[in-house]
């Protein structure tokens, strides 16, 4: 993402020194020692000779003379106004209608046009005119064509940036653009989108003015969830208080006891306030503070290195990142273009609805020249960008995004059942405990009778996916039924015994056909994963018995006192 700002003008007089400055541009003085300063002199200051080569680096969309933009806002407001009938009034003596004020189109503060600015690193060697292209690129998309507007890329300064002023009234409809909470989200989104396609870099905002950002973000819990998954593994890992600050310090967490409540901070993460112990538990306020600590840790009976906790700890780190519901491969043209931080996908999202989204480089494997596995969670959100309206713009749920990439190629998704995840944190955890030779059964006992009891509970998916399958095929003989020989009513009541509230609209004979080949690919992964699964507990097994039958030898051959 550039870096990118967004200002809104809502009087008259912020831009009534346009025309003067562009038809004698030597004459006018641009300053620009504050915001107020600088948005009174909109127009000259975007458009000043010495910034943008002369003007040859400016240009409009729905205007006629991008110098003249002042005067074409106007008058776009005033014809708006007239079709509205609001604000004319009629002249008796000369019998003409009269145009409402500059004063009264400024009623209720209304917003009159936005103001865009669009900054590029001085590293991504792009041309002045390709930076105008991508900025004109960039309103476009964000407005729809459907607002007049001006851009000036000025190249005075080391970065080099666009001005972008666009009218606040529809050219079509004469309605009011709605900037709202999540606008400046899309057009950044959307200026990322275009400027990385043409090798642009990230501009990262400075503390001041990312301060407010950091701080939504903790609110919104960013922080918390790995504060907690810090915390969680080091309780289990740690056997005193001084160890465990120890080898928080390592995990680069940051803990206070000093006060009441205890503190804590990620030190590898933009935190800026800590965290209160009393935070990240709801049911439960003094799980981590510092006497439940204490507490907790006279449990452990085996000590582990610094060293072995940060490994472990950063394996697990991967694992969960590694982690998907859905793998599904994609071709080549799904790909719009790659940056180095990972893929934008053509997609289409609905009728004749089509754009483009992010996928970070780490949810995808390039596996043969023309194809891709993508690896998405069903609750991760991706933002989905129309490029010919940005209105159309929506956040999409993983799940969402795999079967509309399913239906744009055909592919058939393999969906991971979630019990799966559960087998592999268990032996993982069995296999730990294993190989670090753990004094005292009690914990691998307790980790193989959960596992003992997940596998019943595989089972049972195994048993429902089977139950899903062939109502699944009911279905699709329903709707095969439907296309080929019709009868719907009658098809409907067959269809309410399957499932009681569905109605035949619902659903197409391909999606039922696609479901059933999904979840016939899971039942042969879970399947592949018990048998697996139960081959390496029996191995395990194994060797502690022999382990157990030479340490009892070797008890039985030491000399006797």
């Amino acid at each position: 993402m550039v870096y990118t700002k967004h200002f809104v003008i809502h009087t008259f007089d912020k831009l009534n020194n346009a025309c003067g400055y562009i038809e004698n541009a030597e004459k006018t003085i641009v300053t620009n020692e504050d915001t107020q300063d600088h948005l009174a002199h909109l127009f000259q200051y975007i458009a000043n000779d010495e910034k943008t080569n002369m003007k040859q680096l400016v240009s409009g969309h729905g205007i006629i003379d991008p110098t003249n933009a002042y005067e074409e806002f106007k008058f776009t407001k005033l014809r708006t106004a007239f079709q509205q009938k609001k604000g004319y009034t009629l002249d008796l003596k000369k019998n003409k209608l009269v145009p409402p004020s500059l004063t009264e189109l400024e009623r209720k503060n209304a917003v009159l046009a936005h103001h865009l600015i669009q900054s590029f690193s001085p590293d991504d060697n792009l041309s002045p005119e390709k930076i105008h292209e991508i900025g004109y690129n960039t309103v476009m998309e964000l407005t729809g064509g459907d607002y007049e507007f001006v851009i000036a890329t000025h190249v005075d300064k080391e970065h080099i940036h666009n001005h972008i002023l666009f009218n606040s009234t529809n050219l079509k409809t004469g309605k009011a653009f709605r900037w709202q909470k999540g606008t400046k989200r899309v057009y950044e989104q959307i200026s990322d989108k275009i400027a990385a396609k043409e090798g642009a870099k990230i501009i990262q905002k400075s503390p001041k003015n990312t301060h407010k950002k950091y701080t939504m973000w903790q609110t919104e819990s960013m922080f918390k969830q790995k504060i907690k998954s810090r915390l969680d593994f080091l309780l289990a890992h740690s056997s005193s208080i001084e160890d465990f600050l120890q080898k928080a310090d390592a995990l680069n967490l940051s803990v206070d006891f000093s006060k009441k409540w205890a503190t804590y901070k990620l030190l590898d993460e933009a935190q800026i306030k800590n965290t209160r112990s009393r935070s990240l538990s709801k049911n439960n306020p003094d799980r981590y503070n510092y006497e439940a600590i204490g507490e907790r840790l006279k449990e452990n009976t085996t000590s582990f290195s610094i060293d072995e906790v940060v490994s472990r700890y950063e394996e697990k780190v991967m694992k969960q990142e590694n982690d998907f519901d859905y793998q599904l491969t994609i071709d080549a043209w799904q790909i719009s273009h790659k940056t180095d931080k990972g893929y934008y996908l053509n997609v289409d999202f609905g009728f004749e609805n089509r754009g483009k989204l992010f996928i970070g480089a780490y949810k995808v494997d390039p596996i043969e020249e023309d194809q891709f596995n993508i690896y998405v969670k069903r609750n991760d959100f991706f933002y989905f960008m129309n490029e010919k309206n940005s209105e159309r713009n929506r956040y999409m749920t993983g799940e969402t995004l795999i079967k509309q990439l399913r239906l744009y190629n055909g592919t058939t998704p393999l969906k991971k059942e979630p019990i799966m995840r559960t087998i592999d944190q268990l032996v993982d955890a069995i296999n730990f405990l294993a190989e670090h030779k753990i004094e005292g059964k009690r914990q691998l006992t307790m980790l193989e009778e959960k596992l003992i009891a997940t596998f019943s509970e595989a089972e049972e998916t195994l048993d429902h996916l089977d139950e899903k399958i062939i109502q699944l095929n009911n279905l699709g003989k329903l709707l095969l039924e439907k296309e080929t020989q019709g009868g719907t009513e009658e098809i409907q009541k067959q269809l309410h015994e399957i499932l009681t509230d569905a109605t035949l609209s619902e659903f197409t004979f391909e999606d039922v056909q696609g479901e059933i080949e999904s979840i016939t690919l899971s039942q042969s992964l879970l399947e592949s994963k018990l048998e697996n699964t139960r081959n390496e507990i029996d191995k395990l097994h194994e060797i502690q018995a022999i382990q157990s039958q030479k340490e009892e030898q070797e008890k039985n051959m030491e000399p006797k006192i």
